[in-house]
């Protein structure tokens, strides 16, 4: 055979050896590429698996927590810390070394202040600040009252480190829900920002997609946990952080870069750092007022209404009825327990002023329909509510602080 036929075959084998190593590559490639496609998805599965399985599991720690009666506690104070001018932190242990219960991010205890020096047992609610699994109970109260009879100037003057405080708790309906992958807002004012911090510390340890904290002080010295935030926002720059002033300091201007800024927020400013309001659930805790106008402009921005939660937490009354209204037909009270039969007095806002002034003893704490202290149960009758309750009641249990008598009824007090 010539050297001229050789040649053509030399380069055909040569041009198929080439194209089966590029096939070979190929297939090679479209193997490992489809490997790692399935791997990928095997772990997204997983993750989201992994995802649903902790959300779940929370739900049901949710619900073991919430169904779990409030119960009393004796408690040593350990450590208190100034945290503004007017705000004070208490960490609470149980007095017999015992570990305190579990309880929920956004929840809170009855404090009692006792009988002493001729002033009756008083109650109120504080939210519990820190995280939930550090073991110890901590309350930031803020003195705002002047009342010999108030439990904030109680706790602010009269406890101190190694005295004991009977609480009750930890309870409460407002706190932070188990829901994979969903943008977590929270939104305070004042003192509101305590339930939201461990609601905070608890979004860094589930599967949420992100956080936002937007925070209200009035100013400087007036800003509970403004250097905990500062050290957030470093700390945790996945997590937006932003702090409002009402009053900023004279010759300092804040900016849009900054997370302490000048001013008031609104519902404007949080929806407009928000790419999607859809998968957002938001948190607001503040005085009245302002959480009522904060979630209607959430919702004129494009909120979800059920996706809004928040707590009336607050010392005031309930606003009395429409004179109207208290010209109703008269009834009678039967508190059966303390077997009293009484006629109820229009002049009463609710049943729970009603039931003090007529010396029946029912505990009491926001009493606002949050906090769910005062509930009892209706034995017989019916009551109309002045104000919407916020606390889930169970059946046949009425909340005294915000009802009142509608005809005659027998009340388990």
């Amino acid at each position: 055979m010539s050297h001229w036929t050789i040649a053509p075959i030399m380069l055909l084998a040569a041009a198929i050896v080439t194209l089966l190593i590029i096939s070979s590559r190929s297939w090679l490639r479209n193997g490992l590429q489809k490997r790692r496609m399935e791997r990928t998805i095997a772990i997204q599965t997983q993750c989201w698996d992994s995802e649903i399985s902790a959300a779940l599991q929370q739900s049901y720690i949710n619900l073991s927590v919430t169904e779990r009666s409030a119960e009393w506690f004796t408690t040593k104070i350990v450590r208190v810390d100034h945290e503004s001018a007017d705000v004070k932190s208490f960490y609470l242990v149980e007095a017999s070394g015992s570990p305190l219960p579990r309880f929920l991010p956004g929840q809170h205890l009855l404090i009692e202040r006792p009988l002493s020096d001729g002033l009756p047992t008083e109650f109120r609610c504080y939210s519990l600040s820190d995280d939930c699994q550090q073991g110890y109970w901590r309350i930031s109260v803020k003195k705002n009252s002047a009342s010999v009879a108030s439990v904030s100037r109680w706790l602010h003057e009269d406890i101190d480190v190694g005295d004991t405080v009977r609480v009750r708790g930890p309870t409460g309906s407002f706190y932070l829900h188990s829901c994979a992958q969903r943008h977590i807002v929270l939104l305070s004012a004042g003192i509101g920002v305590t339930p939201l911090l461990p609601m905070f510390l608890e979004t860094l340890k589930r599967s949420h997609a992100s956080v936002s904290f937007f925070a209200q002080f009035r100013d400087v010295d007036h800003m509970p946990f403004g250097e905990f935030l500062l050290n957030a926002a470093h700390n945790f720059p996945k997590a937006r952080i932003q702090m409002w002033l009402s009053e900023f300091p004279r010759g300092v201007k804040g900016s849009s870069t900054n997370v302490i800024q000048e001013g008031k927020y609104t519902g404007s400013d949080v929806c407009n750092s928000i790419e999607d309001l859809h998968p957002t659930d938001f948190y607001l805790c503040g005085p009245e007022a302002w959480q009522i106008k904060l979630k209607n402009d959430l919702i004129e921005c494009g909120a979800g209404e059920k996706n809004i939660r928040f707590e009336l937490f607050q010392e005031s009354q309930p606003p009395a009825l429409p004179v109207a209204e208290r010209q109703a037909a008269p009834c009678s009270v039967h508190f059966r327990q303390s077997n009293k039969l009484t006629d109820f007095a229009s002049t009463y806002p609710n049943l729970l002023g009603f039931a003090m002034e007529s010396h029946v003893p029912i505990n009491s704490g926001c009493r606002t329909g949050a906090c769910g202290t005062c509930a009892v149960k209706l034995l017989l009758g019916k009551v109309r509510y002045i104000r919407k309750p916020q606390f889930q009641l169970k059946t046949n249990e009425i909340l005294p602080c915000v009802c009142v008598p509608d005809g005659n009824i027998v009340v388990d007090a």
